[in-house]
This record gives C-alpha cells, structure tokens and sequence, in this order.
C-alpha cells in the first residue's frame, strides 16, 4: 500500500499551487476501484486522507486511543458521523453523495434493505487476516450475505438492548423485564425510543415472540400504559448516560455495551438479561457503494475485528466481540457483569430483518403511542 503524499510545485511569479493526491492507502489512482477521491474535503489540513466513518456516538471509533495504532500506520483520519437510529443510517446511505460515507455500522435489522437497494459494495473476506478468528456464527450471519452470496458486512460486536438499573436505588437485580413497566418505578424509568426495541420488549413482557408478536393491540395498550409511568424516551447512549448520572432514572431500556462503558466511568448502574429475556442484536461493519476509499476501508474493518482492538474495546466498557479470540481473553466475571456470558447470550432473542410493511406497521403504531 502507498501513503499519500501532496508537492506543491511553485510555477513562475504567480506561485499558483498545483496539488497531486494519492490514495491513503489504496493504489496510485485514488481508491480501491481505481477512481481519485478528487476533491480537497477528502484530505485532512494535515494532507492525510480523511476516512469518513457513521456510527453510533462514543461507540469504538471516536476513541482516540484505540484508533491512533491505525492512523499512524495508514497516515489517515478518521472522521466521525454520528447517527441517530438504524432507519437514519439508512437514509444517509440513499442520500449521501459520492465520497461522504467510506465505512458504516449496520444493524442486522436494516442490512438485507441496503444490500437489495444496492448501497454496499461486497467485501471480499479473504483479504480479511482476521476473518477466521471470528465466531463461526458470525462467519456466516445470514443477513450479511447476498443472494449472490457474496458478503457484504462483516459483524463487528454484538450486545443486548435490556435492563439497567441503580445499584444505589435498586438494591437486587430485576427478574423481569416486566420491571420496565412497574408502577413502583413510576418517573424513574427511561425507555428508548425506537420502534423496534418497543415492540420487541413489551412482546417479551407479554409472553409473545418478540419477532413476531401475535397481538399487537395488547402490545398498544401495554406501551400507552408504560408512557404514563415513563420519565422519558431516550434517543442516544449520551443521553440516557447523562439523565442516569443527574439521578432522574433507577432503571431503562438500555444496551449491554453502554452500561458497560458507564460503570468503567464510575456510575452506580448494574445490567441484566432478566429472566424473560431481552433483545439480542449484531452490529456489522459494512463499505457503502460511494466510498472513494475502499481499500483503506476494507483495512479498517479488519483492524476493527482484531483481537487486540476488540479485546480492548469489549474489556473497557464496549459491546461484546464478535473475534473468538477477544472473547477467550476477557475475564469471565467481567464478561458475566457485562451479559457477555454464555447464559445471558441464551436468553436473547436476536433482532431479525423487518419487510417494509411491518416496519412501516410497527413504526405506525410506536408513533400513536408517543402521540397520545
């Protein structure tokens, strides 16, 4: 791979600059496919090439430590869009113009939609040296593989989205999930504002698959319920972190990564799969079509997948790693604390791929229950 570089020729009196650019860390004529990135807002003030990431906010690649190894080796930057749901990345993906986005964070929710409106571009995972430290689920995780079976992501981390409670208020870890709609809770519960996640948990209050609920007028009636007893609906890790920290909330909806990170902070917070379970998720890596920095993308995957980049992610507050390696590393009582056990991992039900139809049907019915 060659770095970039940039000479400055000074031509005559005049001085006017004349800039050549080179791919980061692809070939010599730009990117991975061949074509130069072309415009300056590609390049940092510095002359590296900008790699232009959207993820979730303090989610791994916005932590400068754990990405300085990779910028220096690559003589690139990062650059950081932050997203606000899954259905927002989506958009971005239909909506950004050529060179914007070079790597996303895909749900598996949102992945089979991207990969059939033709937004990613496959990743060829033999050039991955550590594809085959991967979990061998996650090797062939169904929704990231085309109908041409090629790959088009590459799963990353994986986590819950259950319960989180103050270990100063709440003195006994929740059983249920059924505590997120607890009178005895009333105004100190935070529930995030997602459809999905909605749904899905009060299915599993309810006793119904939370894939495919069967009755979704009682799944109405029980979400207009929890509004009345709810603090407020969170949108961001960022928010709920700080709502928990000013006190307002004992327990919330919440992701297994977040909390993670939160008590690494110092917060009083505790996380549980309850006993009825809670929703399982797998976030994956993928290159948008658009990209003009496919090669360096292609890398960033794979130094994200590492095992020392996912051992440290995963042991300081970050979601689950998906390289098995990682995982053997962490200690098990962290890992328990944490749900990345083997016994929490079984009472997850996983979050599959919604048609447009029930997306636009669960999405409907979340809307008039935040609308009442």
């Amino acid at each position: 791979m060659k770095k970039s570089s940039f000479r400055k020729v000074l031509v005559g009196a005049l001085a006017v600059a004349v800039m050549f650019s080179m791919s980061a860390c692809g070939n010599s004529t730009g990117t991975a496919d061949g074509n130069s990135s072309g415009d300056s807002s590609a390049q940092s003030d510095s002359g590296k090439t900008k790699l232009y990431v959207v993820n979730w906010k303090d989610y791994g690649t916005d932590d400068k430590e754990l990405m300085k190894q990779f910028e220096e080796e690559n003589d690139c930057e990062i650059v950081n869009t932050y997203m606000q749901s899954e259905d927002d990345l989506l958009t971005k993906l239909k909506t950004s113009g050529s060179g914007e986005i070079d790597v996303c964070l895909p749900n598996c929710t949102i992945l089979p939609a991207a990969i059939e409106g033709d937004l990613l571009e496959p990743i060829d995972t033999s050039k991955l040296t550590n594809f085959n430290s991967l979990f061998d689920r996650f090797k062939t995780q169904k929704e990231c593989l085309g109908d041409d079976g090629q790959m088009y992501a590459v799963p990353v981390v994986w986590g819950s989205t259950a319960v989180a409670y103050n270990t100063d208020n709440v003195k006994e870890a929740p059983t249920t999930i059924k505590c997120l709609f607890d009178e005895q809770y009333k105004g100190k519960i935070a529930f995030r504002d997602d459809y999905n996640d909605a749904i899905m948990t009060a299915a599993l209050a309810l006793g119904q698959d939370p894939n495919n609920p069967s009755d979704l007028d009682a799944i109405k009636e029980l979400l207009l319920k929890q509004k009345s007893l709810n603090k407020t609906y969170w949108q961001t890790g960022d928010e709920f972190s700080k709502l928990f920290a000013s006190g307002q909330i004992d327990v919330g909806l919440m992701w297994s990564g977040q909390s993670a990170t939160m008590k690494k902070d110092g917060e009083p917070i505790g996380f549980v799969v309850p006993e009825d379970g809670g929703i399982g998720w797998v976030d994956n890596f993928a290159i948008p079509k658009n990209s003009k920095n496919k090669e360096l993308a292609l890398k960033f995957i794979d130094y994200m997948i590492s095992k020392d980049v996912q051992y440290k992610w995963s042991s300081n507050g970050g979601p689950a790693p998906s390289n098995q390696e990682a995982a053997n590393a962490i200690d098990p009582d962290y890992a328990q604390s944490a749900a990345m056990d083997e016994a929490s991992l079984n009472r997850l039900t996983f979050m599959e791929y919604r048609d447009d139809k029930t997306k636009q049907e669960w999405n409907d019915l979340w809307t008039e229950v935040k609308a009442s």
